[in-house]
């Protein structure tokens, strides 16, 4: 398989690689127990979805735009910033249009992480310099940023942007995880998981494994800060 391909919708994308890796952590209560998940090899977009790709996906297909859109326009200047503030729904309608799919949970996480059960992607030690958090946000007066933006905050398999910025939405139901010990009356079918954290939150909700539940039709805080996305192809899917 190739290290990386252009999706169908334009997007560079990173091969993830088969193989175990360490989900979870003993950190918090959802998070536990840390446990070793095997996957086969994938594509994941190396950036989130930004608003100028979902304009096009809007364009094409008359879906609503978010409701801080003005005129069908996403915000001037914010063309390679994340799209955010939208639904698990809309996410998946980009995605299927894109002739891709929302991650799994562990997708997004190995990606995040590699195959060591670092904390964030960059590894153990909390680094300001390689995202932007509620931490850093609030000193430099941001918000989003272009998704180009921290490169050198990169997962191991170069994926970029997956602490901070925006949550992002993967496609499974939060649930407990394999021989948890953890109860929460949100486990079921009525909340999605979100990953990685945002500019809103601050570094601990930034890391690998945490697990936010969030109702599917919920687009966070109006005008303000609510997930975005990124999504993936299995290889068999990209024709390798």
């Amino acid at each position: 398989m190739q290290s990386s391909i252009i999706g169908p919708d334009g997007k560079d994308m990173i091969l993830i690689p088969a193989g175990p890796f360490l989900m979870g952590s003993d950190e918090y209560g959802p998070e536990t127990p840390p446990h070793t998940v095997n996957l086969d090899a994938y594509y994941i977009d190396r950036h989130p979805v930004t608003n100028a790709e979902y304009k096009r996906f809007l364009d094409a297909t008359r879906h609503k735009p978010p409701q801080h859109w003005q005129d069908h326009q996403y915000p001037e200047g914010k063309a390679d910033h994340p799209v955010h503030l939208i639904n698990w729904y809309a996410a998946g309608a980009y995605a299927a249009w894109a002739g891709k799919r929302l991650p799994t949970e562990a997708e997004w996480e190995k990606a995040a992480r590699g195959t060591d059960g670092r904390r964030w992607p960059w590894g153990n030690v909390f680094d300001e310099h390689k995202t932007v958090v509620w931490e850093n946000a609030m000193i430099q007066d941001l918000t989003t940023v272009p998704v180009t933006r921290y490169p050198e905050g990169a997962s191991p398999y170069g994926v970029c942007q997956m602490a901070g910025q925006v949550e992002e939405w993967v496609d499974d139901w939060y649930q407990a995880y394999p021989g948890s010990p953890y109860q929460s009356r949100c486990y079921g079918h009525e909340y999605k998981v979100v990953k990685g954290g945002s500019w809103f939150y601050t570094q601990q909700y930034a890391r690998c494994a945490y697990r936010r539940p969030v109702r599917p039709e919920a687009i966070g805080f109006a005008y303000c800060d609510g997930p975005g996305f990124r999504c993936v192809m299995s290889g068999q899917q990209s024709g390798e």
